[in-house]
């Protein structure tokens, strides 16, 4: 079990990282390596001080969510001629699963699109349906997601257990 003062801890190095990427990402387009790596790795330390026996499947579970992401980003890229999912934002996913149980992924993804697609609803709403074909950075709704989905996790308990 981890101590309180352990979550806390890691609950606000992953919000300052997350904002980090999160202020990046909508400014540029593009999520530095070094914030993917610190995100990754603070993760994986607070696993593995945490319970250690379970690195093992985070590892395995980053390494398939990468996988899965990029497959996505390359068939889209096959099927368009352009890429809709940046390699930043691959990336980022195999670090969020550093974080979070494997059951929360989908919830992650749910949130993160969701979110996206308000967004984008928003600006078209207050700019116009030139909007809706807007390039827009994957990153901040990735935050949003993995924020909730750590929540749910450490504060709701929504892993069940299972992992």
């Amino acid at each position: 079990m981890h101590s309180s003062l352990a979550l806390a801890a890691a609950t606000i190095a992953l919000a300052a990282v997350l904002a980090a990427i999160a202020i990046a990402d909508f400014r540029r387009q593009i999520i530095p390596d070094g914030l993917n790596l610190a995100l990754a790795g603070i993760g994986l330390a607070y696993q593995t001080a945490t319970d250690a026996e379970g690195l093992p499947v985070r590892l395995l579970f980053a390494v398939v969510t990468f996988a899965a992401a990029w497959l996505i980003r390359r068939g889209h890229f096959l099927m368009t001629g352009r890429i809709g999912l940046g390699l930043g934002d691959v990336k980022m996913l195999a670090a969020a699963a550093c974080w979070i149980s494997p059951l929360l992924l989908p919830v992650l993804l749910f949130v993160a699109s969701a979110s996206a697609l308000l967004f984008v609803g928003g600006l078209v709403v207050a700019t116009g349906p030139a909007a809706a074909k807007a390039r827009v950075a994957f990153g901040p709704f990735i935050a949003i997601g993995l924020g909730c989905s750590w929540a749910l996790e450490q504060f709701a308990g929504l892993d069940m257990g299972l992992l």
